[in-house]
């Protein structure tokens, strides 16, 4: 009964939380309250299983590693193409900081550095992966991480992305092409949020696409 109880519970956050998406999808409060509605879970349990399957990931969680405090300008310093130089030019044109996307409350179980590693490499894989910043690309990113991440956040995402779609009357096609382009991205591709990328933030781009298996852009 109890049991039930929770997840009858647990159910009703995460219908809150993407209603709250749904009223306001470009805000960033609203998709981090939907990571925050299934952390706790059977789904969170689950993409936790997932991710742990991977050895660099667990490597990281038996680490208890935490990446060094970004400092944009300083990446504005590095080399043109290089991973943090991008990172920090998309983050600058955007008028986002770092904190902005960093919890700062402490790591104290796997479940909680999932969360953080997710919300703290959200742009990192941005970069990373190509996508824009429009909303198809969002999601063909929520289905790279549906893919890699077995992220029922990313489920959620993409869910309230369609129903959007149609309530607005606007053609699906797009938004479905994106989804499967960054889902097949996803299943081809090391997974990425278990690498130590804030270590590598020098290394050109495309060094670190050709490592983690993603897409080359041939032109940079």
């Amino acid at each position: 009964m109890h049991l039930k109880l929770r997840e009858r519970l647990q159910n009703l956050k995460m219908v809150a939380a993407l209603a709250s998406f749904l009223k306001t999808p470009g805000s960033l409060d609203s998709v981090f309250a939907v990571a925050d509605s299934v952390k706790d879970g059977p789904l969170g349990e689950q993409a936790l299983r997932h991710l742990l399957s991977d050895r660099h990931f667990k490597a990281l969680v038996d680490e208890e590693w935490r990446p060094d405090r970004i400092d944009l300008q300083n990446l504005q310093t590095l080399p043109e193409g290089s991973l943090g130089r991008c990172y920090a030019d998309q983050l600058i044109s955007q008028g986002i900081t770092p904190d902005t996307l960093i919890d700062p409350t402490p790591v104290t179980n796997a479940n909680e550095f999932v969360v953080h590693r997710v919300r703290e490499t959200h742009d990192i894989v941005h970069v990373l992966t190509g996508f824009g910043l429009d909303g198809d690309s969002e999601i063909g990113l929520q289905g790279f991480n549906l893919a890699q991440n077995r992220s029922p956040v990313a489920v959620m995402l993409i869910f309230g992305a369609m129903l959007s779609s149609l309530q607005n009357d606007e053609p699906l096609e797009p938004l479905l092409r994106a989804l499967a382009h960054g889902f097949q991205m996803g299943l081809n591709a090391d997974l990425v949020i278990g690498r130590k990328l804030e270590e590598g933030w020098e290394r050109p781009l495309n060094d670190w696409r050709e490592e983690l298996k993603l897409p080359v852009d041939n032109h940079a």
